[in-house]
């Protein structure tokens, strides 16, 4: 990443060490796979097998994405996807245990004055490291970065069964501004996927 993103670095308290939010390195890229896979399951049942394919795809999709935003032509566009991680220091050595995304998206890109707006995304944080405030201060980190460039709403999607996820965004100000219906391969099991909004 860049020196744009250095603004986001910040610590917070977890006993008996600080955890450090910063971007990522691309060094710690597979680290963020491989929480991002164990988060969304891709490692459990008949998928276990298919694992190290998740891992390599998420950490080469991640890779082409911040490699593409730091080598932009144009300079404002290096700040306008951030990967940030939770570093926790373990004997002697540091251990990636959380990670979260945002990024500035286009809406309605084929208009003649498309809409940019902030969005949060693969928000992942290690199980043993769940329920500690380590989530809500990725998404803290976030919403400070958002500031700093010039937005004052920021967005994300959760599911609705995701009863854990809904509770942590309502608890930090989030609110429902719509939802849809998303395609599933059962006829009978079409879950419902949440957007959510909050005014900075």
């Amino acid at each position: 990443m860049t020196a744009n993103t250095a603004n986001i670095a910040q610590t917070i308290a977890l006993d008996p060490y600080p955890i450090e939010i910063r971007a990522v390195r691309e060094e710690e890229i597979h680290c963020v796979a491989d929480i991002i896979t164990r988060s969304f399951h891709f490692d459990r049942g008949w998928m276990g097998w298919f694992t190290p394919l998740f891992k390599l795809g998420i950490a080469e999709d991640l890779r082409h994405r911040l490699r593409s935003n730091s080598t932009s032509s144009q300079p404002h566009k290096s700040q306008q996807q951030v990967c940030s991680i939770a570093v926790y220091p373990d004997r002697g050595q540091t251990r990636v245990v959380g990670t979260i995304e945002v990024g500035v998206r286009i809406n309605n890109y084929r208009q003649p004055t498309p809409q940019r707006y902030v969005y949060i995304s693969n928000l992942a944080v290690s199980r043993d490291f769940r329920r500690r405030g380590v989530a809500s201060e990725l998404i803290t980190s976030c919403e400070e970065l958002t500031k700093t460039w010039g937005y004052s709403k920021i967005h994300l999607h959760v599911m609705g069964n995701n009863e854990r996820g809904r509770n942590l965004y309502q608890k930090l100000g989030y609110e429902i501004v719509s939802s849809e219906f998303v395609w599933s391969i059962l006829p009978w099991h079409r879950p419902e996927r949440l957007f959510l909004c909050k005014n900075l």
